[in-house]
């Protein structure tokens, strides 16, 4: 998957002019496409800069170490995974989600050569990257949607990272994999059946989610508010300009695919929203298994205060 790596480093690597303001620290979990380019395009594009805010990102391998970047207040605010925030906001972390950032998970699954449609999978194994992951849930809900269940229809193999989902299919193992859409794009061109786009079987599933302290919350709230307002104004400019993006992209790296390049923005670009809401976050708990009743008094907004977000698009 070394083109997948290519691609990644191109993203990674967009950076934009320093404003001359207020510094904050940004963390996230994952170099990918649909986690790191919205802040990377704000600050390129100069969003940041007219809230006043200097913005610096940092990748911090794993959800945990992100929130722990977070609480320790080494970040400002974070972009983590919606199931990794409410499962830790419900052991006690003082944050909460402000936001949305990846409205869906950007997941596929494709078909080992010979699996052309789902059908094909009755009897079969589909391959996850671990058990207990949001890779897992989220493939198993989309198959439900379509009419498969797991251990009934078909069932569910651990088999690691990419590359080892990629060599399992091809010696046979599993007949189906779940992979990211920047990974499906290189998957197709090698001659691989997309089956299902996962994140959008389950649209109201959110993937990414925009994370802050409590503190922060009490201390600074035009802050959360700036810095909402430059990450909104940045998924605008992607959503209407992708050309721009790309041409960003392949300035900042001269032998990046820009048919690659464009092939994943044309799959995600739908999902960068800052949108959220209650019916959001009871998904994300019952991906998690929290057993939470959102309905109970002050239960949603343990876990997600909205205030910002109905402000942004009221304004709009």
């Amino acid at each position: 998957m070394k083109f997948v790596a290519f691609l990644y480093i191109a993203i990674a690597v967009i950076v934009g002019s320093q404003a001359h303001g207020k510094t904050i620290t940004v963390a996230y979990p994952s170099p990918s496409w649909n986690t790191s380019l919205p802040v990377s395009m704000a600050r390129e594009f100069g969003m940041f800069s007219a809230e006043g805010l200097e913005v610096r990102p940092v990748y911090v391998r794993g959800g945990p170490v992100v929130l722990a970047a977070l609480l320790s207040g080494e970040a400002d605010f974070a972009v983590i995974a919606g199931v990794t925030a409410v499962t830790s906001i419900q052991r006690g972390a003082e944050v909460a989600i402000v936001g949305g950032h990846t409205a869906y998970i950007d997941q596929v699954l494709i078909g080992a050569k010979g699996i052309s449609k789902l059908g094909d999978l009755k009897g079969k194994v589909v391959g996850v990257t671990g058990a207990g992951g949001v890779t897992e849930f989220a493939t198993v809900e989309a198959l439900a949607r379509k009419g498969l269940t797991r251990d009934k229809d078909y069932t569910v193999m651990y088999s690691g990272n990419s590359p080892a989902r990629v060599n399992a299919m091809e010696s046979g193992i599993i007949q189906a994999a779940a992979f990211s859409a920047n990974e499906k794009v290189i998957m197709e061109e090698r001659g691989f059946p997309l089956l299902l786009e996962t994140g959008k079987t389950i649209p109201e599933f959110p993937f990414m989610v925009i994370v802050t302290s409590r503190q922060k919350l009490k201390s600074n709230p035009a802050e959360v508010m700036a810095f909402l307002r430059a990450i909104r104004n940045a998924m605008i400019l992607i959503q209407t300009s992708k050309e721009k993006v790309i041409a960003v992209a392949a300035k900042k790296e001269p032998n990046a695919n820009v048919n690659v390049l464009r092939k994943s923005l044309d799959y995600a670009v739908d999902s960068f929203s800052i949108a959220l809401g209650k019916k959001n976050i009871q998904v994300l708990v019952s991906a998690a298994k929290l057993g939470v009743n959102l309905d109970a008094p002050g239960a949603t907004e343990k876990f997600f205060v909205d205030e910002f977000v109905v402000k942004l698009l009221q304004a709009n």
